[in-house]
């Protein structure tokens, strides 16, 4: 009989990646996705722990979870991501409702650990580093992501050991995946329709794979002509959060209203970039590719060459296609156009 798995994901890009290829994975062993926690047989956080408030996030939702289950069966609890890397044995104590912990480098256990977990109830934590390993299970499971825009994971951890940074604690040290196995990926997502790939790594400038590039690897995924877009033209910026074991945690931290005011500083500098670049682009035409339907369901919504959303008139069947749209207006975080034609034109 079929069982319930319901993932909740905190935090980057990269953990919504990995929820999905963990969900591609216990499909083997009987459990269907719900959307409905109620129903979970199996509750799953893929945890955040680069800022603490997304840490603390996680027993929250513990609680929530135990309160939800009160009177019912208790769910299988399973935490996975950078928090279950960094804490480990520590939230096995802190919290006794999880039943076990796997780091972001162990995926590939995930089955294994279920099963045995059923057999044995003992509560275990897997949180060796070996990227190999799960990325070479992973390749051979499908990935299932049908989504226009999606997620590809080329390189994970980090060399560099920034004073401020967690993540060569909580990824590991720096993996680059063989091209062959990134080029076959992204074929399986292209046969589920998408047609923009996000490029995803802690380091991705990093990325090399014997004597592969980067740049190597974009022109080998440009050659799908059904794919439309790959680049990222973003920043993303926040308060710095000390992170246990990081140099930095050590240090004098300087007054939190100054930090605040200097991050308001760069904001408020993005943001009247952004408003800026956006104003520059009304009575322009552009390629949009179209994601959606807007939540009214009467426009469609989609993002320019720039990643900048684009709200207009198009239809249900302008869905995955990439059409011309004339901008009329713009706001800091999107443009607002009408559809032109059907153009349907590769962007690089």
């Amino acid at each position: 009989m079929s069982q319930k798995i319901f993932i909740k994901t905190f935090g980057c890009q990269m953990n919504e990646y990995d929820s999905n290829r963990i969900y591609d994975s216990v499909k083997k062993i009987g459990y269907d996705k719900t959307e409905n926690y109620i129903d979970a047989n199996c509750y799953l956080l893929n945890t955040c722990h680069i800022r603490d408030k997304a840490k603390e996030k996680v027993y929250h939702e513990i609680g929530r979870v135990k309160k939800i289950f009160r009177n019912k069966q208790k769910p299988l609890v399973i935490v996975t991501g950078c928090v279950a890397q960094a804490e480990n044995k520590e939230m096995l104590k802190r919290e006794p409702y999880i039943d076990f912990v796997i780091g972001p480098q162990s995926y590939h256990k995930i089955n294994e650990t279920i099963l045995n977990h059923k057999k044995k109830k003992q509560k275990n934590e897997e949180t060796e580093f070996d990227a190999v390993s799960k990325f070479n299970y992973l390749s051979k499971l499908k990935n299932q992501s049908g989504k226009i825009s999606s997620f590809l994971t080329v390189q994970e951890g980090c060399d560099k050991f920034c004073h401020f940074c967690v993540v060569p604690y909580t990824r590991g040290p720096e993996y680059s995946r063989p091209v062959n196995q990134i080029v076959d990926e992204a074929k399986l997502l292209i046969e589920n329709g998408t047609k923009e790939i996000i490029l995803l790594g802690q380091n991705v400038n990093a990325y090399h794979s014997n004597g592969s590039k980067l740049s190597d690897l974009i022109i080998e995924i440009e050659k799908f002509s059904e794919i439309k877009r790959i680049k990222f033209i973003n920043s993303y910026s926040f308060i710095f959060s000390p992170r246990p074991g990081t140099v930095a945690a050590d240090l004098e931290l300087i007054d939190k209203k100054i930090s605040i005011e200097r991050l308001e500083k760069i904001q408020n500098q993005l943001f009247e970039n952004q408003l800026i670049m956006n104003k520059s682009l009304e009575n322009k035409t552009l390629s949009v590719l179209v994601e959606n339907k807007t939540d009214d369901g009467k426009r469609v919504f989609g993002r320019s060459e720039y990643m900048t959303s684009v709200v207009f008139d198009g239809k249900k069947s302008d869905i995955g296609k990439v059409i011309q749209v004339k901008i009329k207006k713009s706001n800091r975080s999107t443009l607002f156009g009408e559809r032109i034609n059907n153009l349907n034109q590769k962007v690089a």
